[in-house]
């Protein structure tokens, strides 16, 4: 007797059936927007690290705000294990964020839309070394969307711009600088109107950071905003229209230089051939700092203010005061500042 086999219908959708919609991610909570004028947004941004040895939790960064204008040049500083590498990877989509809400150009971070119009530099690219530059950059073109004859056009351009002229070259044969300069140029070959640069600077000589501070403004110029993170301050002072401070995953501050500055402690730096002959002055003795040097006495004024009593005192104690020259406190000295007691939260982070 032959085996009978059930009749298996074809699945029929109901009429009134309709898919469930899919769960959002585990890390960005989609609830409310963006806000408009925006290039870059954090609420509560919160990414937490699990060690697979020990089961520990550690902060990489804890209910991040952050705001980007369209346009602007924002420097991300702290120190290393700040959370700045972090931030950025989650930003572009590298890390889920454990809760929070971020937002490029007005599209969720956990979406593809959302690095259509972006560049992104990492702290160490990946390269395939068996590329020449003009190859790879090509490769980059078609992948940002360009068409091939477009990519090369680009690619070529591009390449001359950060100064790698010879496009023929294996980037097996590229040092740490050429390799930075190559990454940069395919950050920037399809004109996006958002760069996320990680450490944009390192590896440079002190020309190849010249080049990149050009690179940086000519883009503001262009209207890009430009999110990137540094250590090399002095770069930042003359690029940024603001920096923010992250120390122990959290944002310390956000300010313009000139705010900065302007909240910083100046000194007066007075040269003198020799020293006073006479005991400095009890008045004076919280403010006034002498430093010998082989040739010359130079006094460091911590009061402004006080300038007359000190020069007074030195002229009249034998010291031939040579200058007088106002000091502003550098983007280093403030930064410092900012970031005492790094230590103390670092420990607090690692043992949480």
């Amino acid at each position: 007797m032959a085996e009978t086999r059930p009749i298996v219908q074809p699945f029929q959708k109901p009429a009134d059936f309709t898919s469930p919609a899919p769960a959002p991610g585990p890390g960005i909570d989609r609830a409310g927007g963006p806000k408009a004028g925006l290039a870059v947004e954090t609420r509560a941004l919160t990414k937490r690290y699990r060690n697979p040895w020990t089961l520990k939790v550690q902060r990489g960064i804890e209910a991040l705000d952050l705001e980007v204008g369209r346009g602007e040049v924002l420097g991300y500083l702290g120190p290393n294990g700040a959370g700045k590498t972090t931030t950025l990877k989650v930003l572009t989509g590298l890390h889920k964020a454990t809760s929070g809400r971020a937002w490029l150009l007005g599209e969720p971070v956990d979406s593809i839309a959302s690095r259509r119009r972006l560049g992104f530099l990492p702290e160490q690219p990946y390269f395939y070394d068996y590329l020449n530059g003009v190859e790879y950059l090509s490769f980059a073109g078609r992948l940002s969307g360009l068409g091939a004859h477009e990519a090369d056009q680009r690619a070529r351009h591009w390449l001359g711009r950060v100064g790698l002229t010879d496009g023929r070259r294996l980037l097996r044969k590229y040092s740490k600088g050429m390799l930075q300069r190559l990454g940069l140029a395919s950050a920037l070959l399809h004109e996006p109107e958002l760069l996320i640069l990680d450490e944009p600077m390192s590896g440079l000589d002190p020309f190849g950071r010249r080049d990149v501070r050009e690179l940086i403004l000519e883009q503001r110029e262009r209207r890009v905003t430009v999110l990137f993170s540094s250590h090399i301050l002095p770069d930042v002072e003359q690029i940024c229209d603001r920096i923010a401070i992250v120390v122990g995953g959290k944002l310390r501050r956000v300010a313009t230089i000139s705010e900065l500055m302007n909240e910083a402690r100046n000194q007066v730096h007075i040269r003198c051939a020799g020293s006073p002959m006479g005991e400095m002055p009890a008045a004076l003795r919280d403010c006034l700092e002498p430093r010998e040097y082989p040739h010359e006495t130079v006094f460091q004024l911590g009061d402004p203010t006080r300038l007359n009593e000190a020069l007074d005192w030195l002229v009249r104690n034998g010291a031939g005061v040579r200058a007088v020259t106002p000091q502003r406190a550098s983007l280093e000295e403030l930064f410092m500042t900012a970031t005492e007691g790094w230590s103390a939260d670092e420990a607090e982070r690692k043992s949480a």
